[in-house]
């Protein structure tokens, strides 16, 4: 039988941004402007918060993301020192009637309004949620995750997310064909996706081959970001880092459970899970990040089940690590090798000396 092979391709997280917009020309808020968030264009499912797996091109309406912003009295971020802070981890939800979200449509919350001068720098995470896995903070350097733990069943697992600065805003943007007006928000993935997808090697007349389980195991479910932001006006220099990764996940998380035939067209298990999983180094010495696949081969006579353990540290896979923002999906291809017979017969054993007289 051959060895069970395994496909990788990894795509870069797409990046959550809505359109870009301009302010008019002399700025300044009109008096009671409500300040609300233009979140990108849905495209996905919606769920309530927190909204599990991953999050495509679009941000789900279900959701809530934290804002915190800085206010400049001469309307120009400078340093982060510099500012005011005027929101704090302030929860925001989607509003209905509006089309945008503000911290208004959380249950009990507030209205925050526009300066009439000055500006205000903004920056968020998602979900809100995520503070009750971490430490949340926000500071010069941007984002701090710290203690960040992925849950252990997948069906838990949420995309986290942290924005880039949205400097020197003094109103909220023009109104969108999706959105009405609302501070565009960019958001990008801390995460990494992995995807599973399962193909048959061959046509295998007579035999039915299913898949039973398939899981992934030994990552590390804890550890701490920095989003590593350089404080300076406009800045677009990120260099984003998890470290501290520690506690294995042994048991592994369960990717799909069932039973589902394998066809000759790769294509993700029916009910399989999407799962989100902390950045890492995939080698861990004695327990390097492991996919282990049970299958069964049914010929028409018996069911017999099948295992495999593939080690995705193997240099033939060219993967080393889980970088932030990237999905890998995972094709699992299995092959069977045909049964044949090449015959042969022993020479007779001669006897002699059997000498018989008449």
């Amino acid at each position: 039988m051959k060895k069970t092979l395994l496909m990788m391709a990894v795509a870069a997280g797409a990046m959550l941004t809505g359109c870009v917009k301009n302010e008019t020309a002399n700025g300044g808020a009109v008096s009671g402007s409500k300040i609300s968030f233009e979140a990108p264009a849905v495209t996905g499912i919606t769920r309530a918060a927190l909204v599990p797996g991953e999050i495509g091109t679009g941000y789900d309406k279900g959701e809530h993301f934290s804002v915190y912003a800085l206010y400049f009295a001469n309307g120009t971020y400078t340093e982060f020192g510099d500012g005011t802070l005027y929101m704090d981890n302030v929860e925001t939800a989607y509003n209905t009637g509006g089309q945008y979200w503000d911290s208004e449509s959380v249950p009990g919350g507030q209205a925050y309004y526009w300066p009439k001068k000055g500006s205000l720098t903004f920056a968020a995470y998602s979900p809100t949620g995520a503070a009750n896995d971490c430490k949340v903070a926000w500071g010069a350097a941007g984002f701090t995750f710290t203690g960040f733990t992925v849950q252990s069943e997948p069906a838990n697992h949420y995309d986290l997310l942290f924005s880039e600065r949205a400097y020197n805003k003094t109103q909220s943007e023009t109104s969108s064909t999706t959105y009405k007006g609302g501070v565009d928000i960019t958001f990008k993935h801390a995460l990494s996706s992995v995807v599973f997808k399962t193909k048959l090697g061959d046509t295998y007349t007579g035999h039915t081959i299913t898949l039973k389980n398939i899981t992934l195991k030994n990552t590390f479910t804890k550890g701490n970001f920095n989003q590593g932001l350089v404080d300076e006006n406009n800045a677009v220099t990120t260099a984003a880092a998890w470290s501290g990764q520690n506690t294995e996940n042994t048991a592994g998380y369960v990717a799909f459970n069932g039973a589902e035939v394998i066809t000759s067209t790769a294509a993700e298990p029916a009910g399989a899970k999407r799962l989100i999983v902390l950045p890492q180094d995939l080698a861990h010495g004695t327990n390097n990040v492991t996919i282990d696949v049970t299958y069964s081969i049914d010929n028409g006579t018996n069911e017999i089940d099948q295992t495999a353990t593939i080690d995705i540290t193997d240099p033939g896979y060219n993967l080393t690590e889980f970088e932030i923002g990237k999905r890998y999906i995972f094709t699992l291809i299995i092959g069977l090798d045909k049964i044949t017979f090449s015959p042969d017969v022993d020479e007779w054993e001669d006897v002699p000396g059997i000498d018989i007289e008449l």
